[in-house]
């Protein structure tokens, strides 16, 4: 009788392993298929997993009426749980304006962000958040700011599709809440070492500004993510041109 049940139990025990094993080799093929960790200036709805860290260093060259703008943020994102994530960003910045050169630190954010859905199956994700950011006197008319987020993305085929939505206000140092807004729209081509993409980016608010990308990113690893592109648009009611680069690293958990 006990070796019968010692049999059984034998037994048992390898149908649940092959079980387990079945399931986690769906899971791994089940994953979702991100062409890209973020756009050039959008971020994509993923989560980070528990634990994890990713930062993303970038430099941004726009030619202006006053001189050349340039913006240097570094962005980081720790996973806190279940679909939650962790975000902070510090930008430093040198610009022109009324022959004035202002450089430095120009603002800090920090957010928490939300999962809402990722669908491996129809290639769908969803996720929510909030961020609030504060900005010098030198490069802003806002005090503070706190923005709502939602971003989504779909992959049809070879082709991701990604799209961010931002609202909000701004306390401006004229004691005046005013409204914010930034809208992203972007597309990647296929997912493997080197990814096309372009994108078109607005932030409405104190000064306008909408930017239209294309470029590439390069992937020869899984932590580290290279991006290069060319910008041209439109920044307070006059045209301006110039490029943004990006480096990623995953430095996992």
């Amino acid at each position: 009788m006990s070796l019968r049940l010692l049999r059984g139990g034998v037994a048992a025990c390898g149908v649940l392993f092959a079980s387990l094993a079945g399931a986690a080799e769906e899971t791994e093929a089940k994953q979702f298929d991100w062409p890209v960790q973020a756009f050039l200036l959008s971020d994509v709805p993923q989560i980070q997993e528990p634990g994890a860290v990713q930062t993303q260093a970038s430099l941004r060259l726009r030619s202006t009426s006053d001189g050349a703008q340039i913006d240097a943020p570094l962005q980081g994102e720790v996973g806190l749980g279940h679909r939650l994530q962790l975000e902070s960003e510090v930008e430093w910045s040198r610009e022109r304006e009324a022959r004035t050169l202002d450089r430095g630190v120009s603002q800090v954010g920090v957010g928490v962000h939300v999962g809402l859905l990722e669908s491996a199956d129809s290639g769908f994700s969803l996720s929510s958040g909030l961020d609030g950011e504060l900005a010098r006197p030198e490069f802003s008319d806002d005090q503070w700011a706190l923005y709502g987020r939602l971003l989504a993305f779909k992959r049809v085929g070879a082709l991701g599709l990604n799209a961010v939505l931002r609202p909000g206000f701004a306390q401006t140092r004229q004691q005046q809440l005013e409204p914010r807004a930034e809208l992203g729209l972007g597309a990647a081509w296929g997912s493997g070492v080197l990814v096309p993409m372009g994108e078109l980016h607005a932030e409405l608010g104190d000064e306008n500004t909408l930017d239209a990308v294309g470029g590439l990113k390069l992937k020869p690893g899984k932590v580290v993510e290279l991006g290069a592109g060319a910008l041209v648009g439109r920044q307070g009611g006059e045209g301006v041109y110039g490029a943004t680069t990006s480096l990623i690293l995953d430095l996992g958990g």
